[in-house]
């Protein structure tokens, strides 16, 4: 009798290990699967709204699930370099990607939009030039992205530069983590003016463009791009498609001049 039970249990045993066995391959393939019809994309803040309807686009055609994360492009650079889960990233400044190149995180780096640079505030009066921006502004602040890291805030600063008026205006400036934040202070009414792209009046509806920076003012805005991942390749691909870049125009992204 004792010889049977324990039969019994030695076939119980292989058959539990065996049946283990086979559930840990099935989830493994499983979660195969989910990863490969899943991909995230790091991304800097101007472009989500475009990048909303892209992503929305891409899943309906490919059946893949897109993961999006916002932040200023400076601190999504970082985030990638340091091994953050992305498999695309794109960013509003090519130093940046061109960073990440020599970082080693990505192989390879594609421009695929620009934007214009801009003052915008919640009147609509045209300024014709900085002396007007600095008249009007008067004792009141204009809200930018951080001049020192941010590509919004940088383009501005330098703008400013070039105009010679950043040493008049620099007291009055108030920072921002990316340039949507910065904005925002200028719709609640906590900053008279802005410094963001043409790009940002498409969803900040209650703001208007007061001024657009001369492009010789200020380093070229280059929205470029890499895959992270083998995963990314595919929607890295789908960013240079009409379809993507129609979509980006609707948002006030403008195309590159193709170079001859």
């Amino acid at each position: 009798m004792l010889n049977h039970i324990t039969n019994l249990l030695q076939r119980f045993e292989g058959i539990t290990a065996r049946s283990l066995m086979m559930c840990a391959a099935i989830w493994a393939f499983s979660a195969q699967n989910v990863r490969a019809e899943t991909i995230t994309v790091f991304a800097a803040s101007s472009l989500r709204d475009a990048l909303h309807d892209i992503a929305g686009d891409y899943e309906s055609v490919t059946g893949t699930t897109v993961v999006l994360v916002f932040a200023a492009s400076s601190a999504v650079a970082r985030q990638v370099a340091q091994g953050a889960p992305a498999d695309a990233v794109l960013l509003a400044d090519k130093d940046w990607a061109d960073w990440l190149l020599a970082e080693g995180a990505v192989s390879s780096v594609s421009p695929f939009s620009t934007n214009r640079l801009v003052v915008v505030g919640r009147e609509g009066s045209a300024i014709s030039d900085v002396s007007d921006l600095i008249a009007n502004l008067g004792n009141e602040r204009i809200a930018m992205a951080q001049v020192e890291a941010v590509p919004a805030g940088r383009y501005g600063k330098a703008a400013l530069i070039t105009l010679g008026v950043w040493r008049s205006l620099e007291h009055q400036v108030v920072q921002a983590g990316n340039v949507r934040a910065a904005l925002r202070f200028v719709e609640r009414g906590d900053a008279r003016f802005g410094i963001g792209y043409a790009s940002d009046l498409v969803a900040l509806t209650d703001l208007s463009e007061l001024y657009s920076f001369p492009p010789d003012t200020h380093p070229e805005i280059i929205y470029s791009g890499a895959q992270v991942t083998p995963t990314g390749a595919d929607f890295m691909s789908y960013i240079q498609s009409v379809e993507a870049q129609n979509t980006l125009a609707h948002w006030g992204f403008e195309a590159l001049e193709v170079q001859q």
